[in-house]
C-alpha cells in the first residue's frame, strides 16, 4: 500500500484569449499542464470565486473576454491519496535501481483521475515495482499513453531518475516507434510535420492542421516520421517514428489524412469505413473484437546513469495478424 501526498492550494497564471469562453479555456489549459479537472470542479473552483483577473459580477463558466487579459485559477488543496496495489500482473522487460522498461496492455489507463477507478498502470506497478519516483498521483510517471494504446513505457523508480527522463524527453533524446493499421488502402506523407490543439467542440479531442489556429487554442507542435506502409486491399499497416510526444498525436495525425486508425473510436467511424471499402458484417465483427490498432512497439535511448544503451522492442500482438487477414 502507497500513500502519496497530497498538494497544497496553489495559483495558476494564464492569457484568456478574446472571444474564447472562460471555462473551455481552463480546462483545455489545465490539461496542457497536465492537470486532470472535471468539468463539475472546474464549475465549482470558478463558482466559488477561485478565478483572479475577472470581476465578480462577470465571473461565470461561460464568460468570454473582449480582448485578451491576464487570469489567474487556485486550485484547491488535494489530500493525500492511498493508492491500493491492483492485482494485475505487468510485464517488465528491464528494471534497475533508477527504471523500469513495461509493457502496458490496451484498455488500461496509466494514472490515477477523476474519472478513474483503482484499476490503472499506476495501481498495479505499486504492487509490482519496489520503488516508483513519488507524485501525488502519478508516482512513476514519466510519459503517457492513451487507455487504448498498448505498448512500452519507462518508469521512474527515484526523482533523480524522473527529472533526467523528463530532460531526456524534452531533448528528444528518447526513441519511440509505433505500429498501427489504418483504414484503406492509402500511401501517406513520409514526414508529417505541423501543429496540434484541443478540438474548440469535443474537449476531449485534439486536432491537427498544418497551420496553427490563428486565435483561440494553443497550438503546439506535431512531427512524425512514417518509416513503413504496407497496403492491404482494405488497409494500410504503418510504422511510425514519433518526433514529437503530443496528446492523441498519432490518432489525430492518422484522421486529419483521411486514415483513421482502424478501432478508434473516438477518431475514428469504423462501421462507415467498412461499409466503404465492402468489407462484410462477420469480417467486421471480427475486426472490431481487435481492438485499435495502435502498439507503441519499441523504445531506445542512453541510460542517463549507466554507459548502456536501452534498446527494447516487442512482439506485434496476436490481434495485428488477425486484422491483417481480414483486411487483404
Amino acid at each position: 500500500m502507497a500513500l502519496s501526498k497530497g498538494k497544497p492550494a496553489r495559483s495558476l497564471a494564464f492569457e484568456l484569449p478574446e472571444g474564447t469562453r472562460l471555462d473551455k479555456f481552463l480546462a483545455a489549459a489545465l490539461a496542457d499542464c497536465g492537470l486532470d479537472i472535471s468539468r463539475t470542479q472546474l464549475q465549482r473552483i470558478i463558482e466559488d470565486g477561485q478565478i483572479g483577473g475577472i470581476s465578480e459580477k462577470n465571473l461565470k463558466p461561460s464568460f468570454k473576454a473582449k480582448a485578451a487579459m491576464q487570469i489567474s485559477i487556485t486550485l484547491p488543496a488535494e489530500k493525500p491519496a492511498e493508492l491500493l496495489p491492483f492485482a494485475a500482473t505487468i510485464p517488465v522487460l528491464y528494471e534497475d535501481e533508477y527504471l523500469a522498461i513495461v509493457h502496458k496492455p490496451a484498455g488500461m489507463t496509466v494514472h490515477p483521475g477523476a474519472a478513474t477507478g483503482n484499476d490503472t498502470l499506476v495501481h498495479a506497478l505499486v504492487g509490482q515495482i519496489d520503488e516508483l519516483a513519488p507524485h501525488a498521483e502519478r508516482p512513476g510517471i514519466v510519459h503517457r499513453l492513451d487507455r487504448e494504446t498498448e505498448g512500452l513505457m519507462v518508469i521512474a523508480k527515484t526523482d533523480k531518475a524522473r527529472a533526467a527522463l523528463g530532460a531526456l524527453f524534452a531533448e528528444r533524446q528518447i526513441h519511440k516507434t509505433y505500429q498501427a493499421i489504418v483504414w484503406g488502402n492509402v500511401q501517406l506523407p513520409a514526414e508529417v510535420d505541423g501543429f496540434i490543439w484541443r478540438d474548440r467542440r469535443n474537449r476531449k479531442k485534439m486536432k491537427f492542421g498544418s497551420q496553427a489556429p490563428e486565435r483561440g487554442e494553443r497550438a503546439r507542435e506535431a512531427q512524425l516520421v512514417i518509416i513503413s506502409q504496407s497496403p492491404y486491399k482494405s488497409g494500410t499497416e504503418i510504422e511510425i517514428d514519433l518526433i514529437t510526444g503530443r496528446t492523441h498525436q498519432i490518432r489525430a495525425t492518422c484522421a486529419h489524412l483521411n486514415a483513421p486508425i482502424i478501432g478508434d473510436t473516438v477518431y475514428g467511424d469504423d462501421a462507415g469505413r467498412a461499409k466503404t471499402y465492402k468489407v462484410g458484417r462477420e469480417k467486421r465483427e471480427e475486426l472490431q473484437k481487435c481492438g485499435m490498432l495502435l502498439v507503441a512497439r519499441s523504445i531506445a535511448f542512453s541510460h542517463p546513469f549507466k554507459r548502456k544503451k536501452i534498446n527494447f522492442a516487442i512482439e506485434l500482438p496476436a490481434r495485428f495478424e488477425t486484422a491483417r487477414a481480414l483486411l487483404k
